[in-house]
């Protein structure tokens, strides 16, 4: 009978090993289980709370849209209002004196009367061209016509234009490199971006010089315009190239001009940007994409136009 009791024994440890290894089992699935649902509420926290981050971002976003928004409204407001003041203070000024040159007999009275309707009409112009960029621009159908021209030449018929309206105590001073560059650009889009930062100049400059320069990369043309005058406020620096935006609100002008000059030169592929310290001057530039080719040695690198 011992065999009996050996095998009853043998059953008992046969039966005993298995539930051991399927508690262990069991254990294994559990903990694995456990793991998993920790793992799951870890994340599902971790979600909560990226949740609750997100519509506090959600609702930063909505906060500064809404100002943007009513920023963007209250500056077409004053724009608008800005821009009829713009367009009849030209218009009167052509209006008035065309006819006191009418009446008028004196050759030298007739000479200045036609001298300042000359004046107010290329400034009832320019601002017409600009509310019309900034239609092509909002449009999409700014184009670009690129030719081959000389930069040093360029930008000596951008100081001999604008010397007529400098102030004796102020000088148009003219820098280029050595040796004269052509470029394939357009021409156009390049005169009126430097010649509105010219016209900036002279409305902030009272004494002192306005510089006009270019400098040539390998595979780039850097253009500038600095100037001696009151500078810009560090808290306007950042904006001055945003629509509607004026340095100096008491400055004639409708606050587009630097705006479309960004989204000309952007077309343009380059960049733009302002260096400026109040009561020190300022400095604007554009860098744009093209490759210079050096055509002859000139004289003089500097000239001074006034």
């Amino acid at each position: 009978m011992w065999y009996l009791s050996l095998l009853f024994i043998l059953f008992l440890i046969i039966i005993f090993t298995y539930f051991v290894k399927e508690y262990r089992r069991y254990r294994l699935e559990l903990d694995k289980t456990l793991l998993e649902y920790h793992s799951y509420v870890v994340k599902m926290d971790k979600l909560e709370k990226e949740n609750i981050q997100l519509r506090r971002e959600l609702a930063i976003e909505k906060n500064a849209a809404k100002e943007r928004k009513e920023k963007v409204n209250q500056l077409k407001a004053a724009f608008l209002a800005n821009i009829s003041h713009e367009i009849r203070t030209p218009l009167n000024a052509i209006v008035g004196f065309s006819n006191l040159l009418i009446e008028s007999k004196d050759v030298s009275e007739r000479r200045q009367y036609a001298q300042i309707i000359s004046a107010n009409n290329e400034l009832l112009l320019n601002l017409v061209d600009n509310i019309l960029d900034l239609a092509k621009i909002e449009s999409g159908y700014l184009c670009l016509h690129t030719s081959s021209f000389s930069l040093s030449e360029l930008v000596r018929e951008i100081a001999m234009k604008c010397e007529s309206r400098v102030s004796d105590e102020v000088k148009i001073i003219v820098k280029k490199p050595e040796n004269d560059y052509w470029a394939e650009l357009d021409k156009k889009r390049i005169t009126q971006v430097l010649e509105h930062f010219v016209m900036n100049a002279l409305k902030y400059t009272s004494q002192g010089y306005i510089e006009i320069t270019y400098e040539v990369k390998e595979a780039a043309v850097i253009l500038s315009v600095t100037d001696t005058g009151c500078g810009i406020p560090s808290d306007k620096l950042n904006k001055v190239f945003d629509r509607f935006e004026k340095a100096d609100s008491f400055v004639q002008g409708i606050g587009i001009g630097l705006s479309i000059c960004k989204s000309i030169v952007e077309q343009m592929g380059g960049c733009i940007g302002v260096e400026s310290e109040l009561n020190a001057g300022s400095k604007f530039w554009i860098e744009v994409p093209c490759h210079p080719i050096c055509c002859s040695e000139e004289k003089n690198s500097v000239y001074l136009m006034s």
